[in-house]
């Protein structure tokens, strides 16, 4: 953003000006609101990742529980059997949404299986797998959510700062140059009226004295 003004000492420079300062205010404002409304947005993420974190260590530790109690019931070669067996059942589908003029990626889990029923044979496992299969494809789903909130995180991140940067040349250069540009040629302008007063005065009293 160049803060670079040609100045012309003039009435239609200084109005000029005067408009640029007032869309540069405007701009000022505006910019400061999305900042604000960003960093908002951002503390919001913050708290959610926090409260997700937690959420997976439950979970985690659920499903952890479950398929320990599966590999006491079933045997660790035949689980292991069973697990190498099965093939991907949940697939991440990426979209995009705009969240106040930042695009920014949505991460959703999907099943690939037609059918809701367990990858393997339900004769040769215990239910408890299929409560532990359940708890693991709910620590992913949160797993996801995290990596989406972290992504999303990154590019508002990226967006406070461009929104910064925007500020700080505004309030920092560009909206004073223009007020002392504005100052300068209201200084010249009024010397230059004054002038022409003294001017005036002295064609009077010329006439005066004819």
């Amino acid at each position: 953003m160049s803060s670079r003004i040609e100045l012309k000492p003039t009435r239609m420079e200084l109005i000029n000006l005067r408009r640029r300062k007032r869309l540069a205010e405007r701009g000022l404002a505006l910019l400061k609101e999305k900042r604000d409304a960003l960093v908002m947005e951002l503390l919001s993420l913050a708290k959610e990742y926090q409260s997700v974190v937690l959420e997976v260590r439950e979970k985690l530790e659920k499903a952890l529980s479950q398929l320990a109690l599966a590999r006491a019931y079933m045997g660790a070669y035949k689980l292991n059997e069973v697990i190498t067996s099965v093939r991907p059942q949940l697939a991440i589908e990426v979209r995009t949404r705009n969240i106040m003029g930042v695009k920014t990626p949505i991460f959703k889990v999907v099943q690939l299986a037609d059918s809701g029923a367990p990858p393997y044979n339900l004769l040769s496992t215990v239910a408890i797998l299929d409560e532990a299969a359940k708890a693991f494809r709910e620590v992913f789903a949160s797993v996801i959510r995290l990596a989406e909130i972290q992504a999303v995180a990154k590019r508002i991140a990226e967006e406070v700062e461009k929104a910064k940067r925007r500020v700080n040349a505004l309030e920092n250069i560009v909206i004073p140059t223009i007020e002392r540009n504005i100052k300068s040629i209201e200084l010249y302008l009024g010397e230059r009226a004054r002038e022409d007063v003294f001017r005036l005065r002295l064609l009077k009293k010329k006439r005066v004295r004819r």
